[in-house]
C-alpha cells in the first residue's frame, strides 16, 4: 500500500472514531476514564457519574464559600487546613498507585477554580469540549461552546442550579476577591473604579495615634494609578472605607424601603430605566439588522452564481475558490452579528426578568445592618468614585451601578476601555 493509501486509511479511521464518540456523547454516555472530585464513575453501561459521599461535602463547601464571596485562594486554604486530600492524590489512592505527578499534596486556587466552573456538579454531561488539530497533529484545543454536546439533568447533581448560577455570577464579577494582608476580602474590594483614569481603587491601611483615640488604623481606598505613579498622572480619589460603605449601605436601604412600600411602582420605574437606556441602542441595532439581512440575501445570490459560473467553466477554479472564501467568510461574520442583533430585539422580556431578580434581591437584604462581601456581590455591578470637589464641603459624587439594572463591564481591567461603553459625567 502506498503512503497516500496509509494516510487515507488513517484519516478514515479517525473520522469513524470521532463519529462514534459524537454518537456516544449525544446519547449521554460518559467517556472520561475517571470522574471529577466528588463523583465516581458509575458501573452501568453509560458510566454516568455517581455521587461520592466522601468528597461531595467538600464540593458543597467550596460552592457555598464562593457564593458568600470567598476567593479561590481562601477556599484552597480552608481545604488544606481541614486536611482534605487533593483530587489527583485521591484518584491514585483509590487506584492503589502512587501519584506520578510532581505535587506538594496541597490544594491551590487553580484546583478550586476548576471545580467551581465545571458544570458536571449540576448533573450535566459536557462532551466534545476538546478536540485535536487533526489525526496527524494530536495537539488539543478547546472548541467554541456552541459546538459542545451538553446533556442537562443527566445524573444526580451535587450542587443545585440556583447555587451553581450564583457562583458563576460571582466568578464573572469585576472583582475576583483580592485577600488583604489580614486574610480577609473587604466588602467593596475590587468593585470601585476611578472616574478619571478608569483604574480600580485599592485599599490602603495606615496606622495612627492620638491622645483622644489612642492607637488606631484607617482603611482608605485610593486610585491604583495614583498609588503606582503619583499625582502627576492622577489624583488620589481617596475615600475612607467607612464612608463609602456607609453611602452604599444607605443607598441599598433606601431602594429596599421604596420596593417594600410600593413594589409595583418601583418595578415599573426600573423597567422604564432599562428601556430608556437601550432605546438608542435598539434603534441602531434595528437599522444594522435590516442592512445585514439585505446584504446576506445578496451574498446568497452571489455565492450561488459563483458556484454556477465555476461549474460552467466561466470562472477559473483558483479565482472562484478565493471569491467563495471571501464571500462565505463575510456571510459567516454577518450572520453572527445579525443573530446578536435579533437577540437584542427580544430584550424587553429579559428586562422584566432582570428587574424582578433585582427586586427580589433588594427585599432579601432589606434588613441588612452592615455591608458584607456576599451582599455586595449579590447587588453591585461596580462603583465609580469621582475626585474630591475643590470646594470644601461640596458633596462627593459616587455612582453605584447595580446588577440586573446596569450592564456589566465587558472588560473589568479598566472602566474607560472603549468596549465598556460607560458614560462618565464629570461634575
Amino acid at each position: 500500500m502506498t503512503v497516500f493509501g496509509n494516510d487515507r486509511h488513517a484519516a478514515n479511521t479517525s473520522k469513524k472514531i470521532r463519529a462514534v464518540m459524537v454518537s456516544n456523547a449525544k446519547q449521554g454516555k460518559y467517556h472520561a476514564p475517571v470522574a471529577p472530585f466528588g463523583y465516581l464513575v458509575g458501573d452501568t453501561e453509560d458510566r454516568l457519574p455517581v455521587v461520592d459521599e466522601t468528597n461531595a461535602p467538600y464540593v458543597r463547601m467550596m460552592y457555598k464559600m464562593r457564593s458568600e464571596g470567598a476567593s479561590s485562594p481562601q477556599i484552597a486554604k480552608a481545604l488544606n487546613a481541614q486536611g482534605v486530600i487533593t483530587p489527583s492524590d485521591y484518584t491514585y489512592k483509590r487506584l492503589g498507585k502512587p501519584n506520578p505527578y510532581i505535587s506538594n499534596h496541597l490544594w491551590n486556587a487553580a484546583m478550586v477554580r476548576d471545580i467551581l466552573e465545571n458544570p458536571i456538579y449540576k448533573g450535566c454531561v459536557v462532551s466534545q469540549k476538546f478536540t485535536t488539530v487533526s489525526y496527524k497533529n494530536h495537539q488539543k484545543y478547546i472548541r467554541d461552546s456552541d459546538e459542545w454536546i451538553v446533556i442537562e439533568d443527566a445524573f444526580e447533581p451535587i450542587i443545585d442550579k440556583e447555587l451553581w448560577d450564583k457562583v458563576q455570577e460571582v466568578n464573572k464579577s469585576c472583582s475576583h476577591g483580592k485577600v488583604t494582608k489580614s486574610g480577609i476580602i473587604l466588602p467593596l474590594g475590587g468593585l470601585m473604579y476611578c472616574a478619571d483614569c478608569g483604574a480600580k481603587l485599592k485599599n490602603n491601611t495606615t496606622f495612627h495615634e492620638s491622645k483622644k483615640r489612642g492607637k488606631y488604623k484607617l482603611v482608605t481606598y485610593i486610585c491604583n494609578t495614583y498609588a503606582n505613579h503619583g499625582k502627576n498622572v492622577c489624583s488620589s480619589h481617596s475615600i475612607l472605607q467607612r464612608v463609602i460603605e456607609g453611602l452604599v449601605l444607605e443607598d441599598i436601604r433606601a431602594r429596599a424601603k421604596r420596593v417594600i412600600e410600593d413594589e409595583d411602582g418601583e418595578r415599573k420605574r426600573y423597567i422604564a430605566i432599562k428601556a430608556n437606556e437601550r432605546k438608542q441602542q435598539a434603534e441602531d441595532e434595528s437599522r444594522l439588522l435590516k442592512q445585514a439581512e439585505s446584504r446576506l440575501a445578496e451574498l446568497d445570490t452571489i455565492i450561488s452564481k459563483t458556484y454556477e459560473e465555476r461549474m460552467l467553466g466561466k470562472l477559473p477554479e483558483d479565482l472562484s475558490t478565493k471569491m467563495l472564501e471571501k464571500y462565505t467568510a463575510e456571510q459567516r461574520e454577518l450572520s453572527e452579528k445579525a443573530e446578536q442583533w435579533r437577540r437584542s430585539s427580544r430584550q424587553a422580556e429579559q428586562d422584566i426578568q432582570d428587574v424582578e431578580r433585582f427586586i427580589q434581591r433588594l427585599k432579601k437584604w432589606s434588613d441588612v445592618e452592615c455591608l458584607t462581601r456576599e451582599l455586595c456581590l449579590d447587588l453591585i455591578e461596580f462603583i465609580v468614585v469621582y475626585a474630591r470637589p475643590e470646594e470644601y464641603g461640596a458633596p462627593r459624587k459616587i455612582d453605584i451601578y447595580y446588577k440586573f439594572i446596569s450592564k456589566p463591564l465587558a472588560d473589568s481591567r479598566n472602566l474607560l476601555l472603549p468596549q465598556n461603553c460607560v458614560e462618565i459625567h464629570q461634575s
